[in-house]
């Protein structure tokens, strides 16, 4: 209740009780912060506010927001080419799917971007018409994030005759070199399945599992849903892309306990009603916990997302063909075939390994 003495909460029930319209639109122009998100998810829950594609359209928001503060010769160049080419990108994209958390993220780093190169030109005392290859290719000194994250604004001001044919070579992906050991990772595992609830709670041992044998990202692991459990032939399957994957017995026990839990939280009920959140918010209510919290929570128990999903992927892939990651784990065949790549491994052994399994002869079937 002390949350509804706070200034925005207090400004924006104000505004409700007078009989003006609320929408997205109203809540935008109120202060940026927390305050103003959870009341949005508060009235969308209550069916004041129409949903929305949340992480699209915050970016449209904070675009605003980040504008607000730069220079006048900054906005001048960023405003339209954030508007024009980035936001564009994520809303035709929309159209086909629900824009991810990582979409979004990877999009204002390619606005923040643009605005350091230009705050290096102006320590520079340049303008970006005085842009050359060589400086261009000082500041972004091989590094790959940097360089992927520019090169679009590269390509933008090529566009429109404001660099003269400027270019961006982005360096090939290498080997992930944040990995862990086979051991490391199978103690890690193991800790998980002995654990007692005391010593990690039930999301994160499940969540971590998830990461540790599957390489699932967290994007996906934060949005399942109690739909997207299956059981078959008794074993329980997990829809972690198209293709659901069946989980061992050892797993299966604490995702089903997961399950059983959400099932009995009304705030964990998805928006249409139709299935539960394995990992809910705590703040908001009829929403999946963000990404970003579930990954600091696995941090806090050693699991680091980052390392602990290469070393899945790798052994993965030296087991599997590009072919079947792709499709049971969600991944593009580009990404399969780089982490492949990165296993040295080819396919043939997984064909010749089936050809070897014995199969049941009829009179054994019967």
């Amino acid at each position: 209740m002390r949350w509804l003495d706070r200034p925005i909460p207090k400004a924006l029930l104000a505004s409700l009780a007078s009989g003006q319209t609320i929408t997205h639109s109203s809540l935008d122009r109120c202060p940026s912060g927390q305050a103003r998100e959870h009341l949005r998810s508060l009235l969308v829950a209550a069916m004041i506010l129409p949903r929305r594609d949340e992480n699209a359209d915050r970016l449209a928001t904070w675009t605003d927001e980040f504008l607000a503060g730069l220079p006048r010769h900054h906005v001048a160049l960023v405003k339209p080419y954030a508007h024009w080419m980035v936001l564009r990108l994520v809303r035709r994209r929309a159209r086909r799917r629900r824009t991810s958390f990582g979409i979004a993220t990877a999009a204002r780093e390619r606005v923040r971007c643009a605005v350091r190169l230009l705050r290096h030109l102006d320590n520079r005392q340049e303008a970006i018409t005085d842009l050359s290859q060589a400086t261009l290719d000082d500041w972004l000194a091989g590094n790959r994030a940097r360089t992927g994250n520019t090169a679009p604004f590269i390509k933008w001001l090529n566009g429109r005759g404001i660099t003269d044919d400027l270019f961006v070579a982005v360096p090939k992906r290498t080997k992930p070199t944040r990995v862990n050991s086979d051991e490391q990772q199978q103690a890690q595992i193991r800790e998980l399945l002995v654990a007692r609830d005391q010593e990690v709670a039930l999301p994160e041992r499940v969540a971590g599992l998830l990461v540790l044998l599957y390489g699932a990202r967290l994007e996906r692991i934060h949005r399942l849903t109690t739909a997207e459990l299956t059981r078959h032939n008794d074993r329980l399957h997990v829809a972690l892309s198209d293709h659901p994957t069946e989980v061992p017995t050892e797993l299966a026990v604490f995702i089903e306990r997961l399950a059983a839990d959400a099932a009995t939280a009304p705030r964990a009920r998805t928006f249409t009603g139709d299935a539960n959140y394995l990992f809910p918010s705590t703040r908001r209510p009829h929403a999946p916990l963000h990404p970003g919290t579930l990954g600091r929570k696995l941090a806090r128990i050693g699991v680091l997302p980052q390392t602990t999903r290469n070393t899945a992927m790798v052994a993965l892939a030296s087991d599997l063909p590009a072919a079947v990651i792709s499709t049971q784990f969600g991944l593009t065949p580009e990404s399969a075939t780089r982490w492949a790549a990165h296993a040295r491994r080819d396919s043939i052994e997984y064909l010749v390994a089936r050809v070897e399994v014995p199969r049941p002869s009829d009179d054994t079937a019967q």
